[in-house]
């Protein structure tokens, strides 16, 4: 019986450092050349996910966006997207008179851009537009109206949780639409990120399940973005390192992303 093995990036695969270990890319690529089905599931987008990967042999469908796009790890290609439709209408409403700095991803045809209103920022969010100075998709604009130019797709908010919270409450009940509302696991402020409501790593996961013929499918993750993926799974393990909510349901517990867990579980299981 085929298996697929997802894994999630931060946290997970990944190391605090933001790396990949060498132990962990040596094990991986060890195991793509015996023929395993491994992908990665990541709230990242293609080409931050693809840069960190690049060392790893995936070319299995990529889960970018939290599901809201399926990639091509080798082309570095988008090949699905979820978009949003008359739900957008509510989404801006809610946001009207909000005043949270983030970003909204769109396509422009077959070019991606995070549209960033400027002057709306704050710590968490200036230090995020440091860490990306090279990202030439990044574009200010002068107008809230030109944030939602373009096919959107995805939103990002960045602010302290209780700056954040209130803006949780008034879009999570929006039919039609799913939200991620959890702590950056590298500063104290917290990310709301809005998606399609047929955009979760579960739905992205059974389409990549679909594409490569497997019959069964286990998981690995650490935090709130990865609920829909282990509820969904034949087996889920959560890193030692994980959020109670996700230990509390998995199969099992593994070694922290810091000690290579994923890795050293497929090497050990297969």
């Amino acid at each position: 019986m085929r298996t697929l093995y997802v894994t999630d990036l931060d946290g997970t695969l990944m190391r605090d450092d933001k790396t990949i270990s060498n132990e962990s890319v040596a094990i991986l690529n060890r195991l793509f050349s015996q023929g395993i089905f491994l992908t990665y599931a990541t709230a990242r987008s293609l080409s931050s996910a693809s840069e960190i990967t690049k060392n790893i042999s995936f070319n299995l469908p990529v889960i970018i966006r939290n599901g809201t796009i399926l990639a091509d790890p080798q082309s570095k290609k988008e090949i699905e997207i979820s978009k949003f439709g008359e739900e957008l209408q509510h989404i801006r409403r809610a946001l009207s008179d909000a005043s949270i700095p983030g970003f909204a991803t769109a396509y422009f045809g077959s070019n991606e851009v995070k549209l960033c209103l400027a002057g709306r920022t704050n710590e968490g969010f200036q230090d995020y537009l440091q860490n990306h100075s090279a990202d030439r998709r990044i574009h200010m604009v002068d107008t809230e109206d030109k944030l939602y130019e373009g096919e959107t797709c995805y939103f990002t908010f960045i602010a302290p949780k209780n700056e954040l919270q209130p803006l949780y409450e008034r879009v999570r009940h929006i039919e039609g639409i799913n939200c991620v509302f959890q702590q950056d696991k590298y500063r104290p402020e917290y990310w709301l990120e809005l998606c399609p409501g047929n955009a979760t790593k579960a739905s992205a996961i059974q389409r990549v399940k679909q594409l490569c013929g497997c019959q069964r499918v286990i998981v690995f993750g650490d935090s709130a973005n990865d609920i829909s993926m282990f509820q969904m799974a034949d087996e889920a393990y959560a890193t030692q390192n994980a959020i109670n909510e996700l230990k509390e349901i998995a199969t099992g517990i593994i070694e922290s992303n810091n000690a290579d867990g994923v890795a050293k579980w497929l090497e050990a299981h297969l």
